[in-house]
């Protein structure tokens, strides 16, 4: 063909989950081209980036945070090295009680594994001044954020600049399919991984894959007057409110199985903002409101690996509400399975699944 160009892999989304494998990926020395329509996704864009490993509903470790979080550390640091910004947090979160026996099982769990993550301590008197806080609360150790929309936006830049991006749609009708490549228009690459979030739904090769869409709303707020909130943790109750500077901060967030859309609801705002009351006892005015779908999976395991019938395709998706905390780490583990051969966690594979629909 040509003027083709050759690349080791084309990868189609530029979301977190596109974005850490195409950087797991150039770390090794492989080419790569990303195709991505940056106005097509919002769920990474606006996502608060929290990161916590703990389940607060159970209060036990989040799945495989020992073995996340370090790795997660390491990935987003050397980033920040290479990048020459910060965009990765350290904060504590700090977990307001609703009831007494949430605070004795608290307790408890410190002498638990999970207490690794746990402060030992709990505190009667946190920003008592400006927060709701009857039956104290105590600080979830080893959590913070990563300034998603900042990340995507410098690695968009860099991708740029290293000839490692193209905006556009993309066309599944230009794909071409070959037993050890593909081609897509004047690219030729080992393998292509979709990396489409929600889009994927609508993917030829992959949409027969067990999606639980669900749609987030959060708010973005500025506190009133002379108040101020503790800027070095995390504020959890019913919702979690982020400080991300200059007496601003995000709120969130929402849960919506069936109105499956990114348009912004009267309905999230204001279960928000009632919530919000509940917690602050300072005024604030919404400043923002941002709507995205999360790509959520029916066992809340993330989806990787490649098409049962199709080896030159795959996918890396399905990462949630813990995208932050599991991309690295997977995309890490995904690239060892496509480069050395080595396994796939048996929960992430999609070969946990069989294909219920064919539409290519």
């Amino acid at each position: 063909m040509k003027n083709t160009i050759i690349k080791n892999y084309i990868i189609v989304g530029q979301g977190l989950a596109g974005t850490i494998l195409a950087q797991t990926l150039l770390k090794l020395g492989k080419s790569i081209i990303i195709i991505d329509e940056p106005t097509l996704s919002k769920a990474s864009k606006i996502a608060a980036g929290l990161y916590n490993p703990v389940v607060f509903k159970r209060l036990v470790k989040s799945w495989m945070a020992d073995e996340l979080v370090p790795y997660m550390d390491y990935f987003y640091r050397d980033a920040e090295q290479l990048l020459g910004i910060q965009f990765y947090f350290k904060k504590q979160i700090v977990r307001l009680f609703a009831e007494e026996q949430e605070k004795t099982l608290w307790l408890k769990k410190t002498d638990e594994p999970v207490g690794k993550y746990l402060s030992k301590t709990i505190e009667n008197n946190f920003l008592s001044d400006v927060i709701y806080n009857p039956l104290g609360s105590a600080n979830v150790i080893d959590a913070g954020n990563l300034d998603t929309r900042l990340f995507l936006e410098k690695f968009r830049a860099y991708f740029k600049t290293n000839n490692a991006l193209l905006e556009e749609i993309f066309d599944y009708t230009q794909l071409k399919k070959f037993e050890n490549y593909v081609s897509y228009k004047n690219y030729t690459a080992d393998k292509i991984i979709f990396c489409e979030g929600y889009e994927t739904t609508k993917n030829p090769y992959f949409n027969w894959l067990p999606f639980k869409l669900t749609k987030g709303e959060t708010i973005t707020i500025k506190i009133l007057g002379e108040h101020q909130i503790d800027f070095e943790k995390v504020i959890n109750k019913s919702v979690f409110i982020l400080p991300i500077g200059s007496g601003i901060y995000k709120v969130g967030a929402t849960y919506e199985w069936n109105e499956l859309n990114e348009n912004i609801t009267e309905k999230g705002r204001s279960e928000m903002a009632d919530k919000l009351q509940k917690v602050l006892k300072i005024p604030f005015e919404i400043i923002d409101h941002q709507a995205g779908i999360r790509p959520t999976v029916n066992d809340r395991r993330p989806l990787i690996g490649l098409h049962p019938q199709y080896p030159t395709l795959g996918v890396f998706n399905g990462l949630g509400t813990k995208g932050v905390m599991l991309a690295p780490y997977f995309a890490k583990q995904f690239v060892n399975f496509l480069e050395n051969n080595l396994p796939l966690e048996k929960d992430v594979d999609i070969k946990r699944f069989k294909i219920n629909t064919i539409s290519f």
